[in-house]
């Protein structure tokens, strides 16, 4: 029996399959790994963001610490922040077998496993529309070593949306097609539960693939299972929701997502963009910090490029006959064109990204399958000559045509530009040749799939070898001393007080999420809503990194920074500490004028005022009196006073250290923190508020002396009240959504087993209540 199942198992094309997945992502990443002795990084977001989130998301879950992070920025809603990076992802936890330092080297292989994943699911998909399963494991290795995997290399956390996209739609397929009920509601659950923001975007593409595929072709009957789809559609979010709703309320306060596209910028984009569109689905993927071409950089995820053939069957696919697979790529082509549309997959935002080409790429990989099974019946001499015309006509135009009046053209790099362009071309030849000329060769198809190999491998190989090239002060080594050894080393060095935060001189590095540092610095865009108003309000808007103007520092005491961490000597200042990390030294520098966490004011401001203020001199006017809301002059007017005129706009350097010491008066004597939240002690002369530079959230409540007070949002921070006198103040934290989520996720579980078992139970009673009539 177990024999049987074995080589079953071993002799199944999805065993095939993860093979060849596996050999393939083994070209890309095995020799950058053996190289590094183990290791695998990249350069930016993967060295600076993939790696700290990692490391810290594993502390984090093995300690217990999941409520509030003090090492993301100013601090953030742990849950929330980390959905979007790290905790929905299987893959995260899996790692998790391993130390929380063991990243960089658990990272590789787990690439492997995401790409093997990858080519699983999408051969799982794709094999109920071929007859010949040869072509479905031809088109899940297109699918899973496209364009779009390779160029979002640098962005690790968006391969698992590839991984387990395709599970959505074949378990669409399963309740539409086949009338199998629970599956959809479990691919639903699984993706919303993986990343909730790309599964918005999932379902806009869910939408239009229904409409197109069902309702075009028999829109009675679709409509007629209409109601189940939606019914599981939201049983699978609502099994989704332990993450899925503490992540949707937290992303509600991202001003990001308030961007919105006006005029003509909603219907076309630059000539530009559209030039990048045509090479993202006829040549390689590029380099995102290291664009060959058109943009010196780009991090919108551009890529839809399938591995050696390209887009050629899939235009000899549409040229074919009409069919729901035409009619969904015509319509995400016209998607991708027209900005509106294309900034459906995320809420309407006004930042261009591509980042949801994953799913047509899909889509054209089974076109491919499918034209590939078909080709004696498809033209295929047309498409290629197509192709061959688009990819020559780019070329030249890049190469040679004027890009301005100082710029000869609008390639970059030549050499890089003429690799990626010699293999799109080797690919139509190859393409030619196996899919045309010898397509009835006696190996043709054992051929094909070694080139296809080759390919995928290939264009991986050559994109981690030119990243490690051109960034090689940020491979290997290098990148793990100055991240990981940085941050333990800090962690060890600085002292072991909870009531100050460090500042990294390189905004991007996200050193205190490796050492568990608090900071006031963060290289992440997923930070509470409070932060971005409060830098805004500063006239210094947050984007996806915190940085604090040299000249603002007022801000250092205000948000307590005491450390100040850089690779550079400072002249005339003596380092707290240094050390040598095994590739630079690193110096720690201590502010003396700084303040610990949590102190009085006697004065405030309100916010309309606080706006009328030069920027220049906010900084300074922050640490003389608290910003309120308007509507809350009524709750505080007992306790602070209106900051007079005459010292709104007269702040130096004496007033600075007056104001200084005024703080530090009545500063917290003890500052400690928790996995709940923290606790101060703070000697009051007069009734006042304390102020916390800790970021607003509705999680919080806090208690003085034991008795519940309201907490204010001053200008994105908290502020207490409280009495004349020794003060104990406790702050608690409870994940806003967490407990609301688990319980709609417990409930919808519950509901998905009755639903997909009850008919089961109900046979069998049925059946046994039968026999014993009969008996």
């Amino acid at each position: 029996m177990f024999s049987t199942s074995m080589k079953k198992m071993i002799h199944s094309d999805y065993t095939k399959v993860f093979l060849l997945c596996l050999i393939s992502s083994g070209m890309m990443f095995l020799p950058s790994i053996i190289a590094s002795k183990g290791l695998f990084t990249l350069v930016g977001d993967f060295n600076y963001q993939q790696i700290p989130f990692n490391m810290l998301s594993n502390r984090a879950i093995k300690s217990g610490d999941w409520f509030w992070n003090w090492s993301t920025d100013l601090g953030s809603n742990f849950i929330a922040s980390y959905s979007f990076y790290t905790l929905g992802s299987p893959f995260f936890w899996l790692s998790l077998i391993f130390p929380a330092s063991f990243f960089p080297y658990v990272v590789g292989p787990m690439f492997l496993l995401k790409y093997c994943i990858s080519g699983v699911t999408a051969y799982g998909y794709m094999r109920r529309y071929v007859t010949d399963s040869r072509y479905a494991i031809i088109g899940a290795l297109l699918y899973a070593f496209s364009g779009f995997s390779a160029v979002n290399l640098m962005f690790n956390h968006f391969h698992d949306v590839v991984a387990f996209f395709p599970l959505l739609l074949a378990g669409f397929d399963r309740l539409v097609s086949d009338r199998k009920k629970g599956w959809f509601a479990a691919a639903v659950a699984l993706n919303a539960t993986l990343n909730f923001f790309f599964f918005i975007g999932e379902v806009v593409f869910l939408i239009v693939y229904y409409l197109l595929r069902y309702v075009c072709e028999d829109w009675r009957q679709s409509l007629c299972r209409l109601p189940r789809i939606i019914w599981e559609g939201l049983l699978g979010i609502g099994m989704a929701c332990l993450l899925f709703l503490p992540a949707i309320l937290f992303t509600l306060q991202n001003p990001r997502l308030d961007a919105f596209l006006y005029g003509p910028n909603a219907l076309v984009y630059s000539g530009s963009r559209y030039l990048a569109l045509i090479k993202a689905f006829v040549m390689p993927a590029d380099l995102m910090p290291h664009q060959s071409a058109i943009y010196p950089s780009d991090f919108s995820s551009s890529s839809a490029y399938l591995p050696l053939f390209g887009p050629v069957l899939v235009l000899a696919q549409m040229f074919a006959g009409k069919g729901w697979m035409r009619r969904l790529m015509i319509a995400c082509l016209i998607m991708a064109a027209i900005p509106l549309l294309n900034s459906l997959f995320y809420v309407l935002n006004s930042s261009y990204y591509a980042r949801w080409f994953y799913m047509p790429v899909l889509i054209m990989a089974l076109m491919s399958a499918v034209a590939l099974e078909r080709r004696a019946e498809i033209p295929l001499k047309k498409s290629l000559l197509i192709c061959a015309s688009i990819l020559a006509v780019l070329a030249a135009f890049l190469l040679f045509y004027p890009w301005s009046e100082s710029q000869r053209s609008a390639v970059f790099h030549y050499d890089q530009f003429l690799f990626y362009f010699v293999a799109a071309a080797t690919g139509l030849l190859a393409t030619y040749a196996l899919v045309g000329r010898f397509r009835h060769a006696k190996h043709g198809y054992a051929l094909m799939l070694t080139v296809l190999v080759i390919f995928c491998g290939g264009l991986g190989l050559f994109n981690i070898f030119a990243t490690h090239s051109i960034y090689d002060y940020q491979k290997g080594e290098a990148a793990y001393n100055m991240v990981v050894r940085t941050g333990s080393e800090l962690k060890q060095r600085l002292p072991k007080d909870e009531d100050y935060r460090i500042r990294i001189s390189d905004d991007g590095w996200n050193l205190a999420m490796v050492a568990g540092l608090p900071t006031v610095n963060s290289f992440t865009s997923m930070v509470n809503g409070s932060i971005f108003e409060f830098y805004q309000s500063i006239g210094s808007p947050r984007g996806v990194k915190t940085i604090i103007p040299q000249e603002a520092y007022g801000l250092n005491p205000l948000l307590s920074e005491r450390f100040y961490v850089s690779t550079t000597k400072i002249d005339g200042e003596k380092p707290f500490t240094q050390f040598f990390n095994g590739t630079g030294w690193i110096y720690v520098y201590e502010n003396k004028d700084t303040l610990p966490i949590g102190f009085t004011y006697d004065y405030y401001v309100t916010e309309s005022r606080f706006q009328h203020i030069p920027d220049d001199d906010k900084h300074l006017v922050l640490l003389r009196a608290v910003v309120i809301r308007d509507r809350d002059v009524s709750k505080v007017k007992n306790y602070l006073i209106p900051l007079p005129d005459s010292q709104l706009f007269t702040s130096g350097k004496g007033e600075y250290s007056e104001d200084l010491q005024a703080r530090a008066k009545e500063a917290a004597t003890t500052f400690t923190r928790d996995r709940h939240g923290f606790t101060a002690d703070i000697h009051a002369n007069v009734d006042k508020y304390a102020f916390f530079s800790v970021p607003y959230d509705r999680g919080w409540s806090a208690t003085v002396d034991g008795v519940p007070v309201q907490i204010l949002d001053a200008d994105g921070m908290m502020i207490v009240p409280v009495g004349d006198g020794n003060n104990h103040i406790r702050f608690t934290y409870r994940t806003p959504g967490l407990a609301s989520g688990a319980a709609i996720a417990t409930g919808s579980w519950v509901v998905f087993a009755v639903y997909v078992y009850a008919d089961r139970l109900f046979f069998r009673r049925r059946t046994q209540t039968t026999r014993e009539l009969t008996e």
